[in-house]
């Protein structure tokens, strides 16, 4: 299998526990009432030890499609079976810059596209620019077992800062996600970053375990940086 066939299976698959869990939120013509309600929204999960990662991966999606300024980002996905993707890009909110290099059976291949802001499509901004991202997915499995460590301020953002370690999560719990990611077992360890106003997601280091049905064990790393020029 390809590593983008691999990309696409996971995506579909994550992207469809993820739209299960998504909330679904109502349009508002009062601007101050929206702001004032995602603040208090952002404030009652911090509060709760909690956080929406399906919510900050979307958010983190419309950051980059629609930058209020210039923004730097860095992706990186690497697995204990020598694979690994990365994406280094330079967004304006007129253009964006990205190089993605994929690595597998010890070939490397890179490509680097230009494009006007207008011209990136949701395939690419999907899969070329946040594959490489544990979001609908790793991110939404370890949910419940995030918590809210404070504020700290990291590239150029607000955020509150969470980890999460699913080691301790009810079995029943587990036993759902192992099921849906058709696992023996799991392990999702990690921190996150979310802006405190807006709950983008802007920084990540998470490590992920999977114990498959046949006794084979795969470990991913990802990391990644959403940072502010």
């Amino acid at each position: 299998m390809k590593p983008s066939q691999g990309l696409f299976m996971r995506g579909a698959i994550w992207g469809a526990m993820g739209a299960a869990l998504m909330l679904s939120f109502g349009c508002t013509q009062n601007r101050l009432a929206e702001t004032d309600r995602r603040e208090a929204a952002v404030a009652h999960r911090a509060d709760r030890g909690k956080f929406s990662p399906t919510d900050a991966s979307v958010c983190l999606q419309r950051m980059i499609k629609n930058p209020p300024g210039p923004l730097h980002l860095s992706f990186a996905e690497s697995s204990s079976d020598s694979k690994s993707t990365s994406v280094e890009a330079d967004v304006t909110p007129a253009r964006i810059t990205y190089t993605r290099r994929e690595t597998s059976a010890r070939q490397t291949s890179a490509s680097t596209k230009k494009l006007e802001m207008a011209q990136l499509s949701e395939m690419e901004l999907d899969f070329d620019i946040m594959g490489p991202v544990p979001w609908h997915g790793e991110l939404v499995a370890a949910q419940d077992a995030a918590r809210v460590e404070g504020k700290e301020s990291v590239n150029g953002y607000d955020t509150l800062k969470y980890a999460m370690d699913t080691a301790n999560e009810p079995a029943s719990q587990k036993a759902t996600f192992a099921s849906l990611m058709a696992v023996k077992d799991y392990d999702i360890a990690g921190q996150a970053w979310i802006t405190a106003d807006t709950g983008c997601l802007v920084k990540y280091s998470i490590d992920f375990t999977k114990d498959a049905r046949d006794g084979n064990v795969t470990k991913v790393h990802f990391e990644g940086n959403v940072t502010r020029k």
